[in-house]
Order: C-alpha cells, then sequence, then structure tokens
C-alpha cells in the first residue's frame, strides 16, 4: 500500500513512525523496512525526518504536560543526574554522544532530555545528526535483505554475501556506540554506575 501511494507514500510511512516513536513502540523494523521500500536515500530522509520529529514532540511533553510523570519515573536515578550534570555543561555534544551510545533505550530518552537544561534546538539538532550513522546502516540492511527476499540480486550479492553484510553492519553499530559509551563515560563517569529502572 505504501509504495503504490507514491510521494504521499513517504507521508503515511512518516506519520505511522512518528506515532510509534511517540507512543514508545521500537521502530527498529519500521526503519528496517523504509529500505525496502523506498531505498537507502529515500528511507534514510523519512526516517531522519520522522524520528526528528518525533524526538521533538516527546521532548516537549516531557518538558511540559509529562514533565511531573517523568520527575516521578526517574526518581533519584544517579545515572540521570549524572546526565544532566553534563548536560548542563556540555548540552550538543553529551545529546549527540547519548544518541549514538545504547546507554538509554532511545523513545523514553527522548522525554527524559525535557527535563534536563539543554535547549530545545540544540537538542534536536545533536539527535538528528546522532540518528544518522545507525539509520543509514539498518535502512541499507532492510533495503538489501528486502531485495533479497523478492529474489532480486539486489547488487549480484550471494546469500552469505548478505550475511556477511549484516555482520558488518553489527559490527560497525556497536563500535560506534561503544566509542560513544566510552567518550561519555570519560566526561562524567557517574553515567556508568548500574542502576535499576522502575
Amino acid at each position: 500500500m505504501i509504495q503504490s501511494a507514491g510521494p504521499m507514500g513517504y507521508l503515511y510511512f512518516g506519520a505511522l513512525y512518528v506515532i510509534a516513536e511517540v507512543l514508545a513502540i521500537p521502530a527498529l523494523p519500521l526503519t528496517a523496512s523504509s529500505g525496502y521500500l523506498f531505498g537507502l536515500v529515500g528511507g534514510t530522509t523519512v526516517v531522519i525526518c520522522s524520528a526528528t520529529i518525533a524526538a521533538g514532540i516527546s521532548f516537549l511533553l516531557g518538558r511540559t504536560f509529562l514533565r511531573k510523570w517523568v520527575e516521578e519515573l526517574l526518581g533519584d536515578n544517579a545515572k540521570f543526574k549524572a546526565i544532566d550534570s553534563a548536560i548542563g555543561r556540555e548540552g550538543f555534544k553529551i545529546i549527540l554522544l547519548l544518541r549514538l551510545s545504547p546507554i538509554f533505550p532511545f523513545a523514553i530518552s527522548n522525554y527524559l532530555y525535557g527535563i534536563t537544561s539543554v535547549p530545545f534546538w540544540e537538542y534536536l539538532g545533536a539527535s538528528m545528526l546522532g540518528f544518522l550513522p545507525g539509520t543509514i546502516a539498518y535502512v541499507y540492511g532492510g533495503g538489501q535483505l528486502g531485495s533479497l527476499v523478492d529474489g532480486g540480486d539486489g547488487g549480484g550479492l550471494p546469500w552469505y554475501g548478505y550475511a556477511l553484510g549484516l555482520v558488518a553492519v553489527a559490527a560497525t553499530i556497536k563500535l560506534v556506540g561503544d566509542i560513544a559509551t566510552k567518550a561519555v563515560a570519560e566526561i562524567e563517569p557517574g553515567i556508568m554506575e548500574e542502576q535499576e529502572w522502575d
């Protein structure tokens, strides 16, 4: 249906993506499927735009209407206090690194950042940049996998070429995440303390 909708397909897909993210429904399957539906450039564009819009909406909700709920959710979370302290000093840099790092679940973190001191536009810009590496990797992987499933040659690779490609994508994402996590920990060591979420 989305493919046959032409340009409106991007709008339908984007709306679905924004709703999923705002409701904290994991959007990784949508990210991967965008590569199959729209190709690398189209899929990356629609996902980056949608994820950024969803991040902005959730951030503003966390800063206003849902602020009390977010504060209750956090309670005395030492890890988040450390993050808030680091954001107060280096907002853009810390948000960018946190977007590259798997320290917090993506969807819920949008609400959490709403109660920090980071300015909205700084948060949005850092988030958009931080989304790029993982988004490109997942969109590309989803597009190649979809092509293989459809029986296309997807670039003329044998099946094991796709398997190795997917392993390389996963390894790259993990490497970038590990580097970002280490960088955040060096800036604010308390971020890496073990902390249970209620």
